[in-house]
């Protein structure tokens, strides 16, 4: 899994807490001067960070980067990445997002954040993304839309696991109209 949205590690490290990879206690270090916890994941501070995250748009080049790698050494690995619906205002997301298709690396299975809120405020007010699924369809990804549930996104993911030639994008959402 690609972090792409590192301000969201919280998550990630209480996901590890459930993982046995920290114990509940470290939870208290987050953002503190030194810890491993850092508002943003830092390569090489915890076992399974392998890039650190902060600068958005990112991360579908860094997952673009193990998929290929994955084809290469001739395993199926499916990588898949976690973006921010504000980081879609990103160029570097899209022109991966080219990549991604026209390399057919159906072993990419990008989920979006879609709540509708960017640090700066509402998607739609900072930067247009509407009609999102239209859009990553026009790049040649197969679009699954989900609900915020754990069954909605296994569901989905499973429809994903199941898509061969071309990459696959969750857009995970409340159900706003945006």
């Amino acid at each position: 899994m690609v972090l792409s949205k590192g301000h969201c590690s919280l998550a990630l490290y209480a996901w590890f807490v459930e993982a046995g990879v920290l114990r509940e206690d470290e939870l208290a270090e987050f953002a503190t001067p030194g810890s491993r916890l850092q508002t943003h994941p830092e390569a090489g501070r915890l076992p399974g960070i392998l890039v650190s995250t902060g600068s958005l748009g990112q991360g579908l080049s860094i997952a673009n980067g193990l998929a290929i790698a994955a084809k290469i050494d001739g395993v199926r690995r499916e990588v898949a990445v976690l973006l921010g619906d504000g980081e879609l205002d990103e160029g570097q997301v899209w022109e991966a997002a080219a990549t991604t298709a026209t390399l057919g690396l159906d072993n990419v299975v990008a989920l979006v954040d879609r709540n509708g809120f960017q640090h700066t405020g509402p998607t739609e007010k900072v930067k247009l993304k509407e009609p999102l699924a239209e859009r990553w369809r026009a790049f040649g990804w197969h679009v699954v839309e989900a609900r915020r549930s754990p069954a909605e996104i296994a569901r989905a993911l499973e429809e994903a696991s199941n898509v061969r030639g071309r990459p696959t994008v969750i857009l995970v959402q409340d159900g706003t109209n945006y």
